[in-house]
């Protein structure tokens, strides 16, 4: 049980509130709006019950005392709410997190007490029978704790997460980086403020959730015009307005349609929203020692709970770091003040490069973006002339200066690979480095570019890269020492034949029929396809709807349902923007078996021995005889032994490709007739890296890149 730790800490300070306001400004910057919003919103807070997280759960509680107007990110705050994660790992865990939960409701925190069931969680890795047995047991616990915080926070629509690490964990983060080797951006430390991790693929969690709270009627994000701009902007407008009545020829006869401005959007597939938000962690404590957080709570009568665990040196190298430099003097490099003067080095020159790679970016230029075919056109800038005399004498300055630009693209173009790949994950800098030279010529070592050579295609992290060749004579400049600048088109790179498919199986749904239609489905939740697309459905087909690439098989019998002017546009939207096999990385849906979707559903028979959800049996003995009864609903189960469920179905486990029948190609809005009867679905394209480059803020050249 918690306790008032009695300990004289005449060195440590308490935090005051001023302190703290301060942190999580500097932490929380808006992250949508310029100037915040208007909406408030709550705030979640992870809580273990130590005595960091109950000094920011105090501090938290006292912050409206000091400041009416409160703001994390882009809302003030009108209240915050605990996440307390039970891993059930030790004995008297779980009357531990009440006793916290407890002590947050006298704060006056509402909190969820989250308690991992560790018999879903061992199966996906491997066959253990106890959580223990894992090998790595922090790392396991660590991802799953993320990932039922982020499942939380999107149900409760909370957008930011407070953690309380603080200035001892960020140093013992570093200490052990330290030991293990790492370069400048694994010696930057924990960082202040980040997209939650592990949490990937979880629709309302990891970047996503902006399209649908901008499209409810009171949007969390929203930027606020005051009446004075309002007015002004109106004011202008109309002066606008009476200066072009009055220009010469002006008349009615030099009167212009207003479509002619504008391109037709009959010509295009439906828009395709791009999502972004999530939800954010931040940790506002890093500038402040452990001292001051244990000052904080003695000064205040709030009570902690210590884990024993954290005391065993041999369990975690985390531990044994602890004991390491609280048991021993170690070398003044090694100990706290020079650690941490080391991160915030660090972080200084990764802010650096980022900038100077965001500088690098402003001059590339973006001539398409299509979130319709995940493809994009980049044409970077040439780089010319960037040795300068001072480096040029010196080889190995010359080397160490190749080396520095050599980061600065390989940042920029991490950016750009992410609008289009399907990495989970963006790849290192030190894998990308060795590939920049493909597309800056001058950064390449000397021979490493044959002189009149023709570049070629290549593929990383996911992402296929084709040069783009100008008709254009080269100068004789461009021929001598690094050749012309090139365009290049970015796709998704061709499915390997050694690896599966990505697929989403809707559930099965019920073959009754409520006539004249069948009864529709019920929503299913947002999945993330290919990592680049989110999609969910609600349908009312008697087989699976799948989704999965399209398939060259399919091709000419999809073709075959489609009228004459839908297959003019398919054809014409494969042209502009899914060329060649670009467009054998497209979603496309597919039924599990085929139906006639222009057949009235009354007359509709689905296949007899295909899995009917509602029409399951228990196998039981009635005098020596074996009878069925079945209550209406199910799934396929196999043959059941007595007492146990047994379905009639012989629906194959593996699916038939030959069997299925392509529905839509969604993302280019072309689809057999009749679909609309059918089903209802939506797509959007994930969050890319560079999304100020297309909503203006960057170099943007819309259209077709000839």
């Amino acid at each position: 049980m918690g306790t008032l730790h009695h300990v004289l800490h005449t060195g440590a300070k308490p935090i005051a509130l001023s302190e703290f306001v301060d942190a999580v400004r500097a932490t929380c910057p808006p992250r949508f709006t310029r100037n915040g919003t208007l909406q408030h919103r709550r705030v979640a807070i992870a809580v273990s019950g130590g005595v960091d997280s109950m000094a920011m759960a105090y501090l938290c509680s006292k912050v409206h005392r000091f400041d009416d107007e409160f703001r994390v990110s882009d809302n003030p705050v009108n209240g915050f709410r605990g996440m307390v994660v039970d891993h059930g790992l030790r004995e008297g865990s779980f009357q531990e997190a009440n006793a916290v939960c407890a002590t947050l409701e006298g704060m006056g925190f509402f909190s969820d007490l989250i308690r991992i069931n560790w018999s879903k969680v061992l199966g996906r890795y491997g066959d253990y029978s106890h959580p223990n047995e894992l090998p790595n047991l922090e790392s396991v616990a660590r991802a799953i704790r993320y990932e039922r915080l982020g499942v939380t926070c999107a149900f409760r629509r909370l957008a930011s997460l407070f953690l309380a690490h603080h200035e001892d964990d960020q140093y013992e983060t570093v200490l052990m980086r330290l030991l293990q080797g790492h370069a400048t951006r694994g010696l930057r430390g924990i960082r202040k403020a980040h997209d939650i991790p592990e949490c990937e693929g979880i629709f309302g969690a990891h970047q996503t959730g902006f399209v649908d709270d901008r499209k409810s009627e009171w949007p969390f994000y929203r930027d606020s015009v005051s009446a004075k701009v309002r007015r002004r902007l109106h004011r202008d407008l109309k002066a606008d307005i009476c200066r072009l009545t009055v220009e010469d020829g002006a008349d009615d006869e030099d009167e212009v349609d207003l479509e002619d401005f504008y391109y037709n959007p009959s010509t295009r597939p439906s828009p395709i929203d791009i999502e972004d938000g999530g939800v954010m962690v931040y940790r506002p404590l890093l500038e402040f020692s452990k001292d001051r957080l244990m000052a904080t709570c003695l000064e205040n009568n709030v009570p902690w709970w210590d884990d024993s665990t954290n005391q065993d040196a041999t369990l975690t190298t985390r531990n044994a770091i602890r004991k390491l430099y609280k048991g021993y003097t170690l070398p003044k490099a090694l100990q706290k003040p020079a650690v941490l003067a080391l991160s915030k080095r660090c972080e200084s020159r990764i802010q650096a490069q980022e900038a100077e790679a965001d500088r690098l970016l402003s001059r590339t230029i973006i001539h398409d973006f299509e979130v319709h075919a995940g493809t994009v056109v980049v044409q970077f800038p040439k780089l010319e002339n960037i040795i300068a005399k001072r480096y040029s004498r010196s080889p190995s300055r010359r080397k160490t200066y190749l080396a520095r630009q050599r980061e600065i693209a390989a940042i920029a173009l991490r950016k750009i690979l992410m609008l289009v790949s399907p990495e989970k994950q963006a790849p290192h800098i030190p894998t990308l480095e060795n590939h920049v030279w493909r597309l800056f010529p001058s950064l390449a070592d000397p021979g490493q570019v044959t002189p009149g050579s023709k570049p070629k295609a290549f593929s990383l992290s996911g992402v296929l890269l084709a040069p783009i060749t100008s008709k254009a004579p080269q100068r004789k400049s461009d021929t001598d020492e690094h050749p012309q600048q090139l365009t290049w088109y970015l796709s998704r790179a061709p499915y390997p034949s050694n690896q599966p498919l990505p697929l989403i199986r809707t559930t099965y749904w019920a073959m009754l029929k409520h006539s004249p239609t069948f009864k529709l489905s019920s929503r299913m939740q947002w999945a993330l396809w290919d990592n680049r697309w989110w999609f969910h459905a609600e349908h009312r087909f008697p087989y699976r709807v799948i989704l999965q690439p399209f398939l060259a098989a399919h091709s000419k019998p999809f073709r075959a349902l489609l009228p004459d002017n839908t297959r003019k546009r398919l054809d014409a939207y494969l042209k502009r923007y899914a060329p060649g096999k670009v467009r054998y990385t497209l979603p496309a849906l597919y039924l599990e078996e085929d139906l006639d979707l222009t057949c009235p559903m009354h007359d509709l028979k689905p296949r007899s021995t295909y899995p009917n959800p509602i029409s399951w049996e228990y196998s039981k003995h009635v005098h020596g005889d074996a009878e069925a009864v079945g209550d209406g609903r199910g799934a396929d189960r196999g043959v059941a032994q007595e007492g146990e469920r047994r379905d009639r179905s012989m629906h194959p486990r593996v699916l038939d490709s030959s069997k299925m029948k392509m529905l839509a190609l969604p993302t280019l809005d072309i689809q057999a007739p009749g679909l609309d009867d059918w089903m209802v679905y939506e797509f959007r394209y994930r969050k890319g890296m560079l999304r100020n480059a297309w909503e203006g803020d960057g170099d943007v050249v819309k259209g077709e890149y000839k």
